[in-house]
């Protein structure tokens, strides 16, 4: 289904690395009256090509974490970083260009692309010179509608595919985690209305509930389904209901639907052969990572009834904790069961989360 850059006198010359060393300290902002996004930017202008090696972050909101990024600069091994977002500040610029300096792999630059209009970026020239010189790209917070907008059928999506695939460092925390999987929740149908478990679990087919199917494309996403701040704000229901609808509506088969859920202040990295770990923020509390792998179509998925759905293998990894995405296997992790019975969800360790680290 699925399957993805100071001749004439001394003078001249003084005055010219003055201004080169002057970029690589400032931050500029760049915003032309006809552009669709605003442009941040620290460190160098001039473009650096550099051999990097992939990796994918998956992080799931609120404070970010410290090792997710440093794991990212050290693969863009001192290239240009880029963040991309469709509402915010350039704060990312400093902390992830200080993180480098910091770990002894300086990048040359750190910029951010605030999408100002969606439609009209992801079709943008400019904007998609930036993807393609990217050594790194991220994607900030926010609403996934608006990055589904964005790149959904967009040249700006073939160039970010394309250079996921030439082996660049990826990833995206909350929103920019959501949009990561095969199937994307992507909250067009739910508006500014959040979408609690209790509503999916009730009905499958709540009009809440919108998917955008293979948007982005990496190395191991394949049959996954994402969701994010996920014990904070108890989405399990809701996760669930996803796999399921991903079933139900004949995108997987009863055995083939995963799926990968991020607490906050989390994140999963991904390496290229497929193993994974886990890295926390310290301080961070419930922080974890959940997978989750089907085993059964589910029982009743139909509009206006509760969902029955049972046998979900779930295999939750703490701070540290490792995981082989091409095999679908863990250490270091606690593995339980959950069923669904008419809405309500049961656990094999008698916690839907499943509980502490073994």
């Amino acid at each position: 289904m699925k399957k993805a850059e100071c001749k004439k006198s001394i003078k001249k010359q003084v005055i010219t690395c003055a201004v080169l060393a002057a970029s690589l300290l400032l931050p500029i902002s760049t915003s032309a009256a006809s552009a669709p996004y605003t442009l941040y930017q620290v460190g160098s202008t001039a473009d650096k090509a550099t051999s990097t090696s992939f990796g994918q972050v998956y992080m799931g909101g609120s404070t970010d974490v410290d090792e997710a990024f440093k794991w990212m600069i050290q693969k863009a091994n001192g290239g240009d970083f880029l963040v991309i977002r469709a509402t915010g500040t350039d704060a990312y610029n400093s902390y992830i260009y200080d993180l480098g300096k910091s770990i002894g792999k300086p990048l040359n630059s750190v910029s951010t692309i605030v999408v100002d209009d969606l439609i009209r970026a992801g079709s943008d020239s400019s904007l998609i010179d930036k993807i393609n010189k990217a050594e790194g790209i991220f994607f900030a917070g926010g609403n996934q509608a608006d990055y589904v907008d964005f790149l959904k059928g967009s040249p700006a999506l073939t160039a970010l595919n394309n250079r996921i695939n030439q082996g660049i460092p990826f990833g995206g925390t909350s929103a920019g985690t959501m949009i990561q999987g095969d199937h994307v929740y992507d909250s067009i149908s739910a508006g500014s209305t959040t979408l609690d478990s209790k509503t999916a679990l009730n009905n499958p087919y709540s009009s809440l509930i919108s998917f955008t199917d293979y948007l982005i494309q990496t190395p191991h996403n394949n049959n996954i389904q994402t969701d994010t701040h996920f014990e904070q704000r108890d989405r399990m229901g809701r996760f669930l209901t996803f796999l399921a609808r991903n079933i139900q509506d004949g995108e997987e088969t009863g055995t083939s639907a995963k799926g990968i859920a991020v607490n906050e202040q989390s994140a999963l990295l991904v390496e290229k052969d497929g193993s994974a770990k886990v890295v926390t923020q310290p301080g961070s509390t419930n922080a974890a990572v959940y997978l989750a792998k089907t085993n059964i179509a589910p029982t009743t998925c139909v509009s206006g009834q509760p969902l029955t759905f049972n046998n979900i293998s779930i295999y939750k990894l703490f701070n540290g904790s490792t995981f082989n995405l091409s095999t679908w296997t863990g250490s270091g992790g606690l593995a339980y069961t959950l069923n669904v019975n008419g809405g309500v969800i049961t656990s094999s360790t008698g916690k839907v989360y499943g509980g502490t680290q073994p």
